[in-house]
């Protein structure tokens, strides 16, 4: 193995990129994490939100990301490929976005989210 001098304020890098790791683990600490595979979303670029189903009657009930308990949501984008952010911010997205059927059978309500909207904020402009 190669022995090279580290650069200079790599020591300082070195820190500050474990306090980031530390910093993350407890964010999502003991939260419960949804996870979303959309295989669809490869081919439309948009991601099905769950927001209502419909029960027995055929009438719509809230569920998914309104009735979901889990802190944080991961989102399968691509093959191996995650977002993840909180459900809050998730659920603000989804507000302004399309609101459609979908499921099977269409026994689902919910919004498609745009990938670039989850993406966007992670771009610099």
């Amino acid at each position: 193995m190669a022995k090279a001098l580290a650069r200079c304020g790599f020591d300082l890098d070195l820190l500050f990129g474990e306090s980031k790791e530390k910093e993350f683990l407890r964010a999502i600490g003991d939260s419960h994490i949804e996870c979303k595979s959309d295989q669809k979303c490869k081919i439309t670029g948009n991601v099905f939100i769950e927001t209502h189903q419909q029960d027995k009657n055929g009438d719509y009930v809230s569920s998914g990301i309104n009735t979901s308990k889990s802190g944080w949501w991961a989102i399968e984008i691509e093959d191996e490929r995650w977002i993840l952010l909180r459900r809050l911010e998730l659920k603000r997205l989804a507000l302004n976005a399309k609101s459609v059927n979908g499921g099977d059978r269409k026994e689902f309500r919910g919004k498609l989210v745009p990938v670039e909207w989850l993406i966007r904020k992670f771009r610099l402009v």
